[in-house]
Parts: structure tokens; C-alpha cells; sequence
């Protein structure tokens, strides 16, 4: 395998973990039917990510990027924290939408962006709907923290980072 095609396969892996951990989250909340919605979209929009990140590596249409050591191993700390507050079967909505808050502002969204621009000069049509899908992935995480947590914290970052992706 060779460098890109291991750098894709990581952060795929990662995708697909974190769209588990949305899972998780969709079945603690099953009994709220609008709040378990939230999280199971947001699980999809996850593998979206992973499938993506598939098609590239599929397809020979990757990126040569060097990711830091460092960051592989921040997100990978990162992810396990999500799983352990996603596995948790007491976990309250705040403690998901921090969860969530945790991994969507770190390198790992920064890092799918860069392994996904390798398809804007072959498929750029393609490329295109990957931006407004997150676009859409970061609005809908805004419009979840406002609709369903108590803390305006959580609220006011997720609004924070959404506008930092427009």
C-alpha cells in the first residue's frame, strides 16, 4: 500500500467510526423521535465521508498531502473520547452535542477537505456537491445545537463553526 493509499484508508476508518458513534447516539435518543433523527442524518452524512474518502482511494484519485503524525494521533484521541461519551447509555444531549462539537472542529473535517480536493480538476462536478454537503453537514450541526441543547455554548460554537466553513 502506498502512502496516500494508507493516509486514505486511516481517515476513512475514521469517518466510519465516528458515523458509528452517530449511530450509538441515534439509538440512546430512539425515544425522542426529532432528536434521534438529528443523529441518525448525521450518521449518514459521516459515511458519506467514508465513501467518499472509498471512491478516492477506488479510484487512484488521490492526494500525495503529508499529514503530521501529530494530527493522526489527536484525532484518533479525539475518536476514542467521542466512543466512550457515544457508548455511554446515560449520556445526556448536551454531552453528545459536546462530543460531537469535539471531533467535527478538529483536523479531522480540515483533513477530509484536503484529501477531497485531489477530485476537483478530474470530477469536478463531484467535488462541488462534496463542499455543499459540508456545508450543509456543519449548518445542520448549528441548526441540531439550537433545536436540541440546554447550553448556548455548544450552540454558539457550532454557529461558530459553520461560519467558519461558508
Amino acid at each position: 500500500m502506498t502512502k496516500p493509499d494508507a493516509v486514505y484508508a486511516r481517515f476513512e476508518g475514521f469517518e466510519e467510526q465516528l458515523a458509528h458513534c452517530y449511530f450509538l447516539l441515534h439509538e440512546r435518543f430512539i425515544d425522542d423521535p426529532p432528536l434521534a433523527r438529528f443523529w441518525v442524518e448525521t450518521a449518514m452524512e459521516e459515511m458519506q465521508h467514508f465513501s467518499m474518502l472509498r471512491f478516492c482511494l477506488e479510484r487512484g484519485l488521490t492526494a500525495d498531502i503529508d499529514i503530521d503524525p501529530e494530527t493522526i494521533g489527536h484525532v484518533e484521541q479525539l475518536l476514542e473520547t467521542v466512543k466512550g461519551i457515544a457508548a455511554d447509555p446515560k449520556v445526556t444531549v448536551d454531552e453528545a452535542f459536546y462530543a460531537a462539537l469535539l471531533i467535527e472542529s478538529s483536523e479531522l473535517e480540515e483533513v477530509y477537505e484536503r484529501l477531497t480536493a485531489s477530485l476537483a480538476k478530474d470530477r469536478p462536478l463531484l467535488y462541488q456537491a462534496i463542499q455543499s454537503s459540508l456545508r450543509g453537514h456543519h449548518a445542520s450541526l448549528a441548526e441540531g445545537a439550537e433545536q436540541f441543547c440546554d447550553d448556548t455554548g455548544y450552540v454558539e460554537a457550532f454557529k461558530n463553526l459553520k461560519e467558519s466553513v461558508l
